[in-house]
């Protein structure tokens, strides 16, 4: 909150609090039926009023400068964060960009280790009927070990269905 505003709040509070002291001369003077001392204390009571609406006209009035202000300031932020957000975002774009423009072929590079190697050479067919061998193509049936570690055999369960219709 700034300055105009603060200043049109505590004015409207202050002569609204002011406005108590008349009002309870004018009631006192109402019971004694001096009718002089009411007008002068109501003429009292309406002079704090007015000032009273006054300084909160002026409260609205700079509330309102104040608002448009920090609508602007927020609209700046924003701005300034998608500009930054975009600036960020075209650096990795620009990067990307760069390596694609180089001028070495873009291939994919494989490297077969030592061990690798010893094993291919090992495992060399020359023959396409090796390839197609039983100990290639057969698959591995499923087994279960016991909690010592050593496998138990499974054998085939024949299950009957009977279907009644």
């Amino acid at each position: 909150m700034k300055a105009g505003s603060m200043e049109g709040l505590i004015g409207a509070s202050a002569n609204l609090k002011l406005t108590s002291t008349p009002m309870r001369v004018y009631k006192e003077a109402e019971r004694r039926g001096d009718t002089d001392t009411m007008e002068r204390a109501m003429g009292y009571v309406t002079h704090f009023q007015e000032k009273a609406h006054e300084y909160s006209d002026k409260a609205q009035d700079e509330l309102s400068k104040e608002l448009k202000e920090e609508q602007k300031e927020l609209e700046l932020k924003r701005e300034k964060a998608i500009e930054k957000r975009k600036e960020e975002a075209k650096e990795p774009k620009e990067k990307l960009q760069e390596s694609n423009r180089s001028d070495t072929p873009k291939t994919d590079v494989v490297e077969i280790s030592e061990m690798g190697n010893e094993i291919l050479a090992n495992n060399v067919q020359t023959d396409e009927s090796d390839l197609e061998s039983p100990s290639m193509t057969e698959t591995a049936e499923p087994k279960i070990y016991t909690s010592e570690g050593k496998p138990v055999s499974i054998e085939p369960v024949a299950v009957s269905i009977d279907k009644k219709i």
